[in-house]
């Protein structure tokens, strides 16, 4: 296919982007890679860098988690049940379409529509470490929400991003199709876009011919010297799957960008509602918290599945997206026809926040006002930095004012489970167990016992500090987890106390 270009500099680019892209692999330390460009129609540019495994090339082929990219889909899947008229984006509540979705506020469950929870409007806590590698059904989850306490019941119009919401929404609607979450997106989405490389969870990803393993590094420095920690295909099926469990090369990701740019068009066809479409690229939030950069507008909107922005002038849509082991970012110019497609088998990179714009100066003819692969590097260095410590001062020579088995037992919390706390065979030690994650613990002052977990895609500390009760027994415990800011209070078995 000869492919003509406005002006000789966007053929020249192209000429040259190969080997560039191959210097800001290997310089950010990615593992492996693909990167796909749709400019007025036709793939300009397809290729694949570095390894998707120990062995194997990363092709234009290879498929990946893309993570959050996934939430575009849910909201084009609701709508289209909108278009159908059996759904509606701003008045029904979402718990007429999934009753097992309760908030402790029967107020506000009965205000939060799909329109609230695809715009992350709502005041509802995060709480992904809950459903971290939790092989309970998703539905099962969800019914567990009335117990989650909330800051708060007033709407914000700032994001307040919210995976397991995102999942409330996927199964509300599949629940009006009649059907499964990965049923509804292959069958509205998938096959009539025909993005033949897609699918839905790790297990399904690992049957195909072409798929990355996940990667991750202790330091920058290992990342570029290709010292890597090879992760796992994970068997325990992604609870809040459409909030991002969907995989696939970075030309159909590509090719769904330009069919979302063309709002719903493909190949002269409508294929997807184009009202939906221009329904979830309005914006319906605020990101309050996004690091504004020369050139971007000063404030970012948040559509349904899409962040809205502009770069010198020039709209621009995207979604990056965040998994273990996995990163990936669409981005979309929609009065350029320029669409840009990245995906990787590394989460510590900052390379999606940068590549889009490089791209768009040299296809666009921009000017360089940036140097977008110096500031890759840069980022992707501090984000190896981040961690550490959060940890409260030690207070030297304070024992536990309890024998170590009296701290043994089943501790359990209505939302994140069961924390198992057992004493090591030489009885010299704690040992504890939440699902997968286990940590042998020390004691660090009082009742408070440090731990570490390090799973692929989770590590950090464990601080727990066990509660005494009116009786003097051990009865609770209130844990801090990775990834959690505020400590959870677990409480004991009632035969435990005994």
């Amino acid at each position: 296919m000869t492919i003509s270009f406005d002006n000789k500099s966007a053929k020249d680019f192209l000429d040259n982007l190969p080997s560039i892209l191959e210097k800001a692999r290997a310089d950010g330390g990615v593992k492996g890679m693909s990167v796909a460009i749709i400019h007025k129609g036709e793939l300009v540019f397809a290729q694949g860098f570095g390894k998707r495994n120990r062995n194997d090339p990363f092709t234009k082929e290879t498929v990946t988690h893309i993570a959050s990219v996934s939430k575009a889909f849910t909201a084009t899947a609701v709508g289209e049940l909108v278009a159908d008229d059996k759904a509606d984006w701003n008045e029904t509540p979402v718990s007429h379409y999934l009753p097992e979705f309760q908030l402790k506020d029967p107020v506000l469950t009965s205000q939060l529509t799909f329109a609230d929870l695809l715009s992350h409007r709502t005041p509802v806590p995060t709480i992904d470490s809950a459903w971290y590698r939790n092989s309970k059904p998703p539905r099962e989850l969800i019914k567990q929400l009335r117990h989650l306490d909330l800051p708060t019941s007033k709407m914000t119009p700032f994001v307040n991003y919210n995976n397991i919401l995102y999942a409330v929404a996927g199964e509300a609607a599949a629940n009006v199709a009649g059907t499964t979450y990965p049923e509804l997106i292959k069958s509205k989405i998938f096959k009539p876009l025909g993005l033949k490389s897609a699918g839905l969870s790790q297990p399904e990803m690992a049957k195909q011919p072409n798929f990355a393993l996940p990667y991750d590094a202790n330091s920058f420095e290992d990342a570029k010297n290709g010292v890597y920690e090879e992760g796992f295909i994970d068997e325990i099926p992604m609870p809040d799957a459409p909030a991002g469990d969907i995989f696939m090369n970075a030309m159909d990701l590509a090719k769904w960008g330009r069919v979302i740019l063309k709002e719903g068009e493909l190949n002269g066809k409508q294929v997807l509602s184009k009202e939906s479409i221009q329904e979830t690229l309005k914006s319906q939030s605020i990101v309050d918290d996004e690091e504004r950069r020369p050139g971007f507008a000063p404030t970012v909107g948040y559509g349904f599945g899409w962040l809205l922005d502009s770069y010198k002038g020039h709209t621009c849509f995207r979604h990056d997206g965040s998994n273990p082991g996995y990163q990936s970012i669409l981005a979309f110019f929609p009065y350029d026809d320029l669409v840009i497609a990245l995906l990787t088998n590394v989460d510590n990179t900052d390379l999606p926040n940068s590549l889009p714009y490089y791209i768009a100066d040299g296809m666009l003819g921009l000017p360089k006002s940036i140097d977008w692969l110096s500031i890759t590097v840069q980022k992707t260095k501090e984000l190896y930095a981040k961690g550490g410590d959060d940890l409260p001062k030690r207070v030297q020579n304070k024992p536990p004012s309890h024998k170590l088995v009296d701290y043994a037992g089943e501790y359990t919390h209505p939302i994140y489970g069961e924390i198992v706390i057992t004493l090591e065979e030489d009885g010299k030690a704690l040992h504890m167990r939440l699902r997968t994650l286990e940590s042998q613990l020390e004691h660090y002052h009082y009742e408070s016992f440090k731990g570490s977990v390090h799973e692929f895609g989770l590590k950090g500390n464990v601080f727990l500090t066990f509660v005494t009760g009116a009786k003097g027994n051990v009865e609770a415990v209130e844990a801090l987890l990775p990834e959690e800011s505020d400590p959870l209070t677990f409480g004991k078995s009632e035969e435990e106390e005994d």
